[in-house]
């Protein structure tokens, strides 16, 4: 994903494409996420590479929140997240890699980006767009069915916009 290469260049002309009166939200899934809290020392190197790597690229085109995964828990950081710093312009990022592996009970090292850090607890997003300026984002908590906490809603947060 080096600026450059051809997967750059691919992500770019996508975020290009997009006609944002069409498809107001731009929504980006990867795998890895560029921010995360937790310490697993053999994964910070991608984080950070990832980010200088993307940041611009996701600032530039306006990309309003990026899904991610591969840890296994869920964290929402602020808005406007850019250059490790919030209200920067860039978009929110979530990881939510709690949907059915093993959790993750792994250390976490605090920084200005954390809004909300759940572990030990299953679950999945849930995404409801209200309008081209409001956009809902919940973690659902998952669990058997003899779970009374299941289907509970542990984390929202509204993104608007200026469009």
């Amino acid at each position: 994903m080096s600026p450059g290469s051809i997967q750059y260049q691919w992500t770019e002309d996508d975020f290009k494409a997009v006609d944002r009166t069409v498809t107001p939200w731009l929504i980006v899934e990867m795998h890895r996420p560029l921010y995360e809290s937790q310490i697993k020392l053999e994964d910070v190197p991608v984080g950070i590479s990832r980010r200088f790597e993307l940041d611009d690229l996701l600032k530039d085109h306006k990309v309003d929140l990026v899904l991610s995964g591969h840890y296994h828990a869920y964290l929402r950081t602020c808005d406007g997240l850019y250059n490790s710093r919030c209200n920067s312009g860039g978009p929110m990022h979530i990881t939510i890699g709690s949907a059915g592996a093993e959790l993750l009970m792994v250390d976490s090292y605090d920084n200005q980006w954390t809004d909300k850090l759940i572990r030990g607890e299953f679950g999945y997003g849930r995404v409801s767009v209200a309008n081209a300026s409001a956009l809902l984002f919940e973690f659902v908590k998952a669990g058997p069915v003899n779970d009374t906490t299941a289907g509970d809603v542990h984390d929202q947060v509204w993104i608007t916009r200026e469009r």
